[in-house]
């Protein structure tokens, strides 16, 4: 097959920014700026710091020569790096078009750095909220340069009265923002998360696809416990078995069931997995559905494929198990500027995994689906 599939250029369901280094320092109100997030400097590197979560060397989000190096050709290193080598465009507009262009995309949905992913571990509340408002201004901004390409996902904030997390929900819309996100996990379940039935009613009436990224979590998660995982474990925890526990959580809360307006976006956990959990939670529900409660009137996986999409960058293995999904729930991205991501080569990673797709799915994978759901023309 071509190696360019849509006129014009792919749609990136799953893209990232990398918050500027003073964007929480400079724009926090004063009483919290002496705990906002920020680059600390060190001879072995530079590292993320943030309250409730420690410190965190720089590398694996995209920051340092990461994506420069991968598209000049250049060994990756992760040692040593330092934020000021960071490809431009993971935080300057104007740089994140050309880098498009470069790359074949037409338009991207973009996702927080490390800054904003991790926002739910903040232990203060709120610092939790500042960092919120913080972030989804600047997200806007970025955003309106270039309203048709760049498409920023803000955040819901975890922290704080009801009313305040539907204020935020309202404010994200009418900053022009095309998506919020919500942690992968919550400590409890969404079947217990405060302010229920309120708060979904106004995310269904705001009518934003709901974003859920690997690495989001309001469980108490710190940079210890992956380090001390490893890098490899780490990985497959958060890009597997967090996204499917997140996937099964939100099913079995019924909240897809009590509110069939919502859209759910699982980000970044790819797709291969997915019809062994559905059939695995399907299984569950028809020896058991008669005790388990909330009561589900449909098989789980009925409720996936009427208001779940699922994003991919390099999954071969879930591309030959699409026929056990629906490829209208599939969404390709290219996870821009992380180094496992396919940033400069996404024409070449479609024309390998998809060589023979047929074309109508391709074309539907790599930018038709996210164009619907999210609105572009």
């Amino acid at each position: 097959m071509p190696t360019t599939t849509l006129t014009g250029g792919y749609v990136s369901a799953d893209g990232h920014v990398v918050e500027p280094r003073d964007l929480f320092t400079s724009r926090m109100d004063n009483k919290m700026a002496e705990k906002a997030p920020h680059i600390e400097s060190r001879d072995s590197g530079d590292f993320y710091v943030m309250e409730g979560f420690g410190e965190f060397a720089i590398g694996l989000s995209g920051e340092g020569s990461a994506a420069t190096d991968k598209a000049e050709g250049r060994e990756i290193h992760m040692a040593g790096l330092r934020y000021d080598d960071t490809r431009p465009g993971a935080w300057d507009p104007l740089e994140r078009l050309k880098d498009q262009d470069l790359d074949g995309i037409r338009a991207e949905i973009m996702y927080p750095g490390v800054f904003g992913l991790w926002c739910y571990n903040a232990s203060d509340a709120d610092l939790h909220i500042e960092i919120v408002r913080v972030y989804n201004d600047w997200i806007a901004e970025f955003s309106a340069s270039s309203p048709d390409r760049l498409m920023g996902v803000g955040i819901l904030p975890m922290r704080g009265s009801t009313e305040s997390k539907i204020a935020e929900v309202e404010r994200c819309a009418r900053l022009g923002l095309k998506s919020v996100m919500l942690p992968l996990e919550v400590e409890g379940g969404y079947v217990n998360m405060e302010g229920g039935d309120r708060l979904w009613a106004a995310l269904q009436d705001v009518g934003l696809p709901l974003g859920f990224h690997v690495g989001s979590s309001t469980k108490a998660v710190s940079a210890d416990k992956y380090r001390s995982l490893g890098v490899g474990v780490a990985v497959i925890e958060q890009k597997i078995c967090a996204v499917a526990r997140g996937l099964t959580d939100l099913i079995l809360s019924g909240v897809p069931q009590a509110f069939p307006g919502l859209r759910f976006v699982m980000a970044e956990g790819g797709i291969g997995w997915i019809p062994s959990v559905l059939r695995l939670n399907d299984h569950w529900w028809e020896d058991h559905r008669h005790w388990m409660e909330p009561k589900l009137e449909e098989p789980p996986s009925s409720y996936f494929f009427r208001q779940f999409w699922a994003t991919f960058e390099d999954d071969r293995a879930g591309l030959l198990t699409r026929e056990l999904l629906e490829v209208d729930r599939l969404m390709w991205g290219s996870d821009y500027p992380h180094p496992e991501g396919v940033f400069p080569f996404s024409r070449q990673q479609i024309a390998k995994d998809f060589h023979d797709i047929p074309e109508h799915e391709t074309v539907k994978i790599v930018g038709d689906n996210a164009a619907a759901l999210y609105g572009l023309n």
